[in-house]
């Protein structure tokens, strides 16, 4: 009995912590709360519930965060200085951007990751 109470104790100091930290997102989209106790998945879940009605907003984009977009590439090209920037290839491990900086031709490689980071730049 004396673990049962501390249990549901515990779990809610939990909840009440996570809704504190969870009111700013409250208004944006809704948060959701579920209970369970003595079953197989007891304990305290918080989930995300998203305006377009389902559960974990961001389950099907992740892989669209983490890749080096081709004109985030030239974005980011146009940013080093390099005039007239156009993607030659894009594959699944590296993005190709070419260009001129201070009128020679220059080639810029980008690794294909969140953020694009630069691998190796050819003048």
């Amino acid at each position: 009995m004396n673990s049962f109470i501390r249990n549901a104790l515990t779990a809610l100091v939990v909840a009440t912590a996570g809704l504190a930290a969870s009111a700013p997102a409250a208004t944006a989209g809704g948060v959701g709360f579920e209970f369970s106790f003595g079953g197989p998945g007891g304990g305290v879940v918080i989930r995300d519930y998203d305006r377009r009605g389902g559960w974990d907003r961001f389950e099907g984009h992740r892989g669209h965060r983490d890749v080096c977009r081709p004109h985030r590439a030239v974005q980011k090209a146009r940013h080093m200085g390099i005039r007239r920037a156009d993607v030659v290839r894009a594959g699944h491990r590296r993005v190709v951007v070419e260009g001129f900086r201070h009128h020679r031709p220059v080639r810029v490689v980008f690794a294909n990751q969140r953020h694009c980071p630069v691998i190796k730049v050819r003048r």
